[in-house]
């Protein structure tokens, strides 16, 4: 196996490490930042707060878990048939994604769940990166294109997968 296989296979478990830090304290981190937030961001009082405040934990790991077997199998196609473009497409969007994460914890000045895995799961990208441009399988405006693309396919899936996760906590609060 070569060192950008190995990149490859690596993404699913960062991946889910980074995001078992947001399941596990999310819904503990919102309850107790919830007036901080409110007082210091009032636009997101209307909108996302509700939201977030009333997203329960099983609900936010199933939204987790889809986005993880969609990258698995995104993952184990790129291997399997040697075709990386929407592999990386996603891998360029989970890097963004942490850069997001970085920036929330800087507005924020405190911790906010996912900043520690956040912070290891940038050193990875940062080597995966570095692998991806010395393969010479893609260019640099192909990498870009690429990133808009995953960024893209990224926040339709998020909100896809928060949907599912409220129509989940709606269908439980009826049972």
């Amino acid at each position: 196996m070569d060192e950008l296989q190995i990149i490859v296979w690596l993404l699913p478990i960062v991946f889910i490490m980074h995001d078992f830090e947001e399941i596990i304290f999310f819904k503990p981190w919102v309850t107790k930042n919830s007036l901080y937030l409110k007082k210091r961001f009032p636009f997101l009082d209307k909108r996302l707060l509700p939201r977030m405040e009333a997203l329960s934990v099983p609900a936010f790991a199933l939204a987790v878990f889809e986005e993880f077997i969609l990258l698995c199998i995104i993952t184990f196609t790129a291997f399997y048939f040697d075709y990386y473009s929407i592999w990386l497409a996603v891998f360029m969007a989970f890097f963004i994604h942490l850069f997001a994460h970085i920036i929330q914890w800087i507005v924020l000045r405190r911790y906010i769940p996912a900043i520690v895995t956040a912070i290891l799961a940038l050193l990875y990208c940062i080597y995966g990166f570095i692998v991806i441009l010395r393969s010479q399988l893609f260019t640099v405006p192909e990498i870009i294109l690429l990133s808009l693309a995953g960024v893209f396919f990224m926040v339709v899936n998020l909100l896809l997968a928060h949907g599912l996760a409220e129509k989940f906590d709606k269908k439980r609060s009826i049972e």
